[in-house]
């Protein structure tokens, strides 16, 4: 068989898009839809989509929002991990039929497909823009407007998202799909609200309720539709289901605003009532604060780190000459657990800080962190500003909040801070207040403030709080068990908060059950998750957060089945030098996705993945980098070394590349 260039190739694959341009016509008139089944059509009727491939091929095209879809994804939505050997081929194939039912040009542009679509053309878009426009409505007050675009953008949606792809497609991206819908029906419940229809939303609300059982805000929204219907003891019965479910599956209290609205609602509160005319607030006011004390609860079972506490509360007292903030920034991986060691401590010395305590949960690490100048806004309201006398300019808000707190004892906790530009406007100038920030990267910028990174528990800790959590009973009844789960999710705190969860949801699990499923490393991160808590989630997080080159170093690097590698190994398998290397090692560990192991004579330096980290750089090398690319790298390395236990390393790590 004659060899064919691929440059060949992919220009006759574009020759043969380039001739679709005779539909253009119709390719701008088409409606692509995603929020129920997969469709296509125009004024003259729907395309025929019948084969399942087909539609998964034009949903993820459509998902890229008109980006370059790699090959190997189109691949791992299509077969999953192991697609077949003529893979690239059916792709071929697959979007040539594409093209001719569609008349569409969808472009081969190295190292995969384009898509190019009007945004007004996908249903997913215009959802998207019209929830956004409500939610703005929304919070300038304009409830009765806000509604009626939200219940347009909800009426977009047909069925469930995605309906008719594979199973790969729809588990990869429909939780995401259906998350977006739910808040947004949120919004238009609270514009609902807002326009004195409590009455009516208590039977929708309480089907959403049974649905969604642990969804705080639907909770809230149902509290007070059954206070202003004049129901006010079903909605203390609402709130106190709530705080049993989480106090039984999860060993957690409810959030503070649903604890300030009980609070409100026990008390009969004036401000929860809807005003006789006009539209309502669209979230219930209450009274300036004289004293913020915005805490979440502690954690109940908060285990071990008594040395860190120790030293968290000592720079708390740090109100001497030489300190001029007193405080610390913690840091450390996704799950370790930095916001329930900031809240404790913050709970045991509240008592030196009289005047209050302020929180912000920054959101770093989302697509929609908060603002300086959002954080701003409420951290002023807390203290007491009315709101209408809040200055619009981020310096003058700095300078308002800063004088606010002068003389003041207040302790300020930032949490999950993404840089020290979010956070250097909220840090008070005062000697006596405290200040206490979390965050993955280290913030060594935020001048005055000592850091602590925060590791993973000592494994007697990892025991102690699993068994807090099951029971001692079953822990002394499997204790080799336990400790094998402990240690297979690597002694993190999160990961062993939802393993113990998961069993004191099922008591008839036996441990080694959860064990044995925990041993299955390529299933272990969709094993450790429960409810709204999601080890996968909180990980990649960080990784979305990397450049395009630190993404592919940290799937290669995974490759390797060793506990810690040099970086000189780095350097082969990433096919770079090593300076390079460093840097793009070094971006991994800013990201808290890889560790830096201390410097020992006569070796260079070291570096060693978290085995969670691990699982997730592995998965993301699955769907993202072609197995030759994953073959090719270990063979530079098998090539490149002389040390005979790369033997048996080589066949270990071999198995991720088929």
């Amino acid at each position: 068989m004659a060899l064919v260039d691929r440059a060949q190739i992919d220009r006759a694959h574009n020759d043969h898009a380039h001739n679709d341009h005779a539909h253009i016509d119709r390719a701008h008139h088409l409606r692509f839809l995603l929020l129920g089944s997969i469709e296509a059509g125009d004024g003259s009727g729907l395309v025929e989509l019948s084969a399942s491939k087909m539609r998964t091929l034009l949903a993820t095209l459509l998902l890229a929002r008109s980006r370059i879809v790699p090959d190997s994804r189109i691949a791992a939505m299509l077969w999953g991990e192991h697609p077949p050997a003529t893979s690239e081929a059916q792709i071929q194939i697959y979007v040539s039929r594409l093209r001719q039912k569609l008349g569409v040009p969808i472009v081969r542009q190295r190292p995969g497909y384009l898509l190019e679509v009007d945004p007004g053309q996908l249903d997913l878009v215009v959802f998207e823009q019209l929830a956004r426009r409500g939610r703005d409505l929304l919070e300038r007050g304009v409830a009765r407007e806000a509604g009626e675009v939200l219940t347009r953008a909800l009426a977009l949606w047909r069925g469930p998202a995605l309906a008719g792809a594979t199973d790969l497609l729809t588990d990869a991206e429909r939780p995401q799909l259906e998350e977006a819908k739910l808040a947004t029906l949120e919004d238009r419940i609270d514009a609902d609200l807002a326009l004195r229809r409590h009455a009516e939303l208590v039977a929708e609300l309480t089907g959403l309720v049974a649905d969604h059982p642990w969804r705080e805000r639907l909770r809230g929204q149902l509290m007070l539709a059954l206070y202003r219907s004049g129901r006010q003891a079903e909605a203390v019965t609402a709130y106190e289901e709530l705080r049993r479910l989480l106090a039984d599956d999860l060993s957690i209290e409810p959030g503070n605003d649903l604890r300030e609205l009980f609070t409100r609602v026990l008390a009969a509160d004036p401000g929860l009532d809807a005003p006789a005319g006009g539209d309502a607030p669209v979230r219930p006011s209450a009274a300036a604060p004289v004293r913020p004390a915005q805490l979440p609860p502690d954690t109940a079972d908060f285990t071990g780190r008594l040395a860190e506490s120790e030293h968290l509360a000592a720079m708390l007292e740090r109100h001497d000459a030489g300190a001029p903030l007193a405080g610390c920034v913690i840091s450390g991986m996704a799950g370790v657990g930095k916001t329930a060691l900031a809240v404790h401590v913050a709970h045991q010395c509240q008592d030196s800080y009289p005047d209050g305590q302020l929180y912000v949960d920054l959101r770093g690490l989302t697509a929609e962190p908060v603002t300086p100048l959002d954080a701003l806004g409420g951290m002023l309201r807390a203290l007491g500003v009315d709101a209408a006398v809040v200055p619009p300019g981020l310096d003058d808000r700095v300078k308002l909040y800063r004088s606010r707190l002068i003389r003041q004892r207040v302790l300020v906790l930032l949490d999950n801070a993404a840089s020290e530009q979010q956070v250097r406007p909220l840090l008070p100038t005062g000697r006596d207040c405290g200040v206490l920030v979390t965050g993955r990267a280290r913030l060594s910028a935020l001048e005055g403030l000592p850091i602590l990174d925060l590791d993973v528990l000592a494994p007697a800790h990892a025991l102690t709080l699993l068994g807090r959590i099951v029971g001692e009973e079953r822990m002394r009844a499997e204790h080799a068990e336990a400790e094998r789960i402990v240690a297979l999710c690597g002694h993190l705190p999160l990961s062993i908060r939802i393993a113990g969860a998961r069993l004191a949801a099922k008591p008839y699990w036996r441990l080694a059950r959860l064990a044995r499923r925990l041993d299955v490393q390529h299933r272990r991160l969709d094993e450790l998750r429960i409810a709204d808590s999601n080890v996968r989630t909180s990980l990649i997080q960080s990784y979305q957060g990397l450049s395009p080159a630190a993404r592919h170093a940290f799937r290669l690097l995974a490759l390797l089945d060793v506990p810690n590698f040099s970086l000189w190994t780095a350097a082969v398998v990433l096919d770079t030098k090593v300076a390079e290397a460093r840097d793009l090692a070094e971006q991994l560990v800013d990201a808290r996705l890889l560790d830096s192991l201390p410097a020992t004579s006569g070796m260079s330096d070291q570096y060693r993945f978290h085995a969670l980290v691990r699982a997730l750089a592995l998965e993301r090398a699955a769907v993202e980098e072609h197995p030759k690319e994953r073959r090719a790298a270990l063979t530079r390395v098998m090539g490149a070394s002389t040390w005979p236990n790369w033997v048996g390393t080589w066949s270990r790590s071999w198995a991720h590349c088929t």
